[in-house]
């Protein structure tokens, strides 16, 4: 009877076989197989917010100092150059910033910042930092957003990379950011008594700083754009003089609607150092018909935030540093960060082939050619 079953199925595969020329249940544990040596260690819970602190509370953020920085021009990295520098001037009231909406989403990853920090003359001042990340993946964390993140743990330094394509397509979301880089063109301009931009926007152009700052015990490095700066920059270089520029539109009674996220315009602001916040205030059809410049909110409110991410970086931290190398290779951990709680899991070889077959080679997520730099350092040192 048993023999009898088996010899129907065996006639059903075949018929599969032949009239697809593989069988779909087949295909199907081939993927799964795929799937699970793609996926070699299951994820692991890291911590939870309701566990006891691993570092001392309250975790508050050190005052905020340029260090280094650098232009992209037509995508060329210049370190400790402000070529691409753009200072605040009014913008045109009426100008419409939905004009040349097209696709420019990026993910970056940090390999500016990894030739930053050797190139830079304050790159000592720079490599004394323990954590590594941009400025965008430290406002999720504090503010608890989910994100994905790549981690790699090298010589005491851990680097943190948001996980993702390098390029989005359009959302329901992309209209808004477009709109928000277009006003940025239109209320800066290349010195402070210059006049406005009206070129299309450029995302291959930009200007960004190197943040060195405390939170609680660690040493931070958080780099990020700056959209702009004021007039006094000139005299006094330091995250004081940086204006962050936002865009709202107005409600349908051509109101100033209430801002929803004015906490993460806050927390982003105050993570660079920035003191003032700019906001054009378009219409339906982009036109900016109002402005107002705010000034960016204390950080005390979210402290019990704040003390989280001290948290959430103390712990990975000290679970990476347990086993960063396996036979001389830097490991690779997917970490996706919660506002309650933090999953890790270590990446198999293959997927950690599969995350770097573009580009410059690697070990872990640092550039080979970063290693090299440092073991230069210590040689000549």
């Amino acid at each position: 009877m048993v023999y009898s079953k088996f010899n129907a199925v065996k006639k059903k595969h075949d018929a599969h076989t032949s009239k697809r020329g593989s069988c779909y249940r087949c295909r199907s544990i081939a993927i799964s197989r795929t799937s699970m040596a793609l996926s070699q260690h299951p994820p692991t819970r890291l911590i939870n917010v309701s566990d006891p602190p691993v570092c001392p509370l309250p975790a508050r953020l050190g005052p905020a100092k340029q260090s280094a920085c650098f232009s992209v021009c037509d995508s060329r990295l210049e370190v400790d150059s402000t070529a691409a520098l753009r200072y605040f001037v009014h913008p045109p009231m009426n100008a419409n910033i939905r004009d040349g909406l097209r696709e420019f989403m990026k993910r970056p990853r940090l390999d500016n910042v990894f030739k930053m920090c050797l190139a830079a003359q304050s790159s000592e001042e720079l490599l004394r930092a323990e954590v590594v990340t941009w400025r965008g993946i430290m406002t999720k964390i504090i503010l608890g957003e989910k994100i994905e993140l790549n981690v790699s743990y090298h010589q005491g330094v851990l680097y943190l990379e948001e996980h993702g394509d390098s390029h989005r397509q359009f959302d329901g979301n992309s209209e808004a950011t477009y709109m928000g880089h277009k006003f940025e063109s239109i209320c800066t301009a290349s010195t402070p008594s210059g006049t406005a931009g009206t070129s299309p926007v450029d995302i291959n152009t930009l200007w960004a700083a190197a943040i060195t700052r405390t939170l609680g015990s660690l040493n931070l490095l958080l780099v990020g754009e700056v959209d702009c700066v004021n007039a006094s920059y000139q005299e006094s270089p330091c995250p004081a003089n940086y204006i962050e520029l936002k865009t709202k539109k107005l409600d349908h009674g051509g109101q100033k609607p209430t801002i929803p996220n004015r906490k993460k315009w806050d927390i982003q602001s105050h993570l660079l150092g920035a003191s003032e916040i700019f906001v054009g205030f378009p219409d339906a059809q982009g036109v900016v018909r109002q402005c107002e410049s705010m000034a960016v909110r204390d950080m005390e409110h979210l402290q019990p935030r704040i003390d989280w991410s001290s948290r959430v970086l103390h712990k990975l931290k000290e679970h990476c540093a347990d086993s960063a190398t396996e036979g001389g290779a830097v490991k690779v951990w997917r970490v996706e960060v919660r506002s309650q709680h933090v999953d890790i899991r270590e990446l198999g070889a293959r997927e950690v082939q599969q995350l770097n077959k573009h580009g410059v080679a690697r070990n872990g997520i640092i550039p080979v050619s970063f290693i090299k730099g440092l073991e230069s350092r210590r040689s000549a040192a």
